[in-house]
């Protein structure tokens, strides 16, 4: 008999689970009478959920190494307002025994499509020094393939093989209206913002077998690491106009918004706050998205973290 597997998302307070997760991350606690307990981040490729361990941590805490495969067994509790597992026992599981169809989505639309359609537009760039630059780095086996397959996050938006490339090139297509109201704006520099803004995704995170962060990730993080790829690349083209550098550099540094964040700096010039605006949009566009197909036949959705809101449902024939 084939066994469903519980995904996260599906699971509801009340729930038995008996299944397995990948351990992203672990902490120990102290409960207010010195005994220890461990709060682990669960994932499969519809969610992350917390498990919780209050009594023999001891014996468990070889079995809840970060990066590992887990099979759990618990309860499906509720914990100031946020689902949660109650975990009673649990066994670390062999890479080579999990199905990994079951811990990492792919974006529905094809890879190979999107790519092509990511090289139109910067064969159309006008400016001969950004088009130079992204053909040299997208030359590059290595980046071209990582780029094509890398998620856009861990969980937030777009987190699953192929998110980066939808997110870059949705907002690729969100951009092109924008010279036709605002011509006063460099579309060249625009389109290279929008394509390298978050490339230093491809180092943050691994994604062979589940989504997580990467060494370099949690220590460095994708804004600081894509400069530097950048930054790296501009500067093996001996005739790169330094203002133009300096203008993209920017661009990446500042595509957050704001210092609490993430931002080194804030946007300073329009094309910078494209950039930014154009990356919110269609992360948030996302969430909402993905909060109305996980919705199953609700009114509203629970409260979203991010969007800071819950959703209303909007049920179209």
């Amino acid at each position: 008999m084939i066994i469903k597997k519980q995904f996260i998302k599906d699971l509801m307070v009340g729930h038995k689970v008996n299944d397995i997760f990948f351990i992203r991350n672990r902490r120990q606690l102290k409960k207010h009478d010195g005994s220890k307990f461990l709060i682990l981040e669960l994932s499969d490729r519809s969610g992350v959920i917390l498990g919780k361990i209050w009594d023999g941590v001891d014996a468990f805490y070889a079995e809840t190494n970060p990066g590992n495969f887990a099979q759990i067994q618990g309860d499906v509790t509720e914990y100031n307002g946020e689902t949660q597992i109650t975990i009673v026992n649990i066994n670390r599981v062999a890479e080579q025994d999990v199905a990994v169809k079951d811990f990492i989505a792919s974006s529905r639309f094809d890879i190979e499509t999107m790519y092509a359609e990511l090289k139109d537009y910067i064969n159309a760039i006008n400016d001969a020094d950004y088009r130079r630059l992204l053909n040299n780095i997208f030359a590059q086996p290595e980046i071209c393939q990582k780029f094509k397959m890398a998620p856009a996050s861990t969980g937030v938006h777009h987190a699953y093989l192929g998110g980066l490339l939808e997110h870059t090139l949705f907002m690729l297509r969100l951009s092109k209206s924008i010279p036709l109201v605002y011509p006063e704006i460099d579309y060249s520099l625009l389109i290279a913002g929008i394509i390298l803004h978050d490339i230093g995704k491809i180092k943050e995170y691994t994604f062979e077998k589940a989504i997580s962060h990467t060494d370099e990730g949690y220590l460095i993080g994708h804004i600081v690491v894509g400069y530097e790829i950048v930054k790296s690349e501009i500067n093996k083209i001996a005739e790169f106009p330094e203002d133009k550098k300096q203008l993209l550099l920017h661009i990446i540094l500042s595509h957050h918004g704001q210092r609490e964040f993430g931002s080194p700096t804030t946007p300073k010039f329009a094309e910078a706050y494209l950039v930014h605006t154009l990356d919110n949009l269609d992360a948030r566009m996302m969430m909402y998205r993905e909060v109305t197909e996980n919705a199953q036949g609700a009114k509203w959705s629970d409260y979203h973290q991010f969007l800071e809101t819950k959703v209303f449902i909007r049920h179209r024939d």
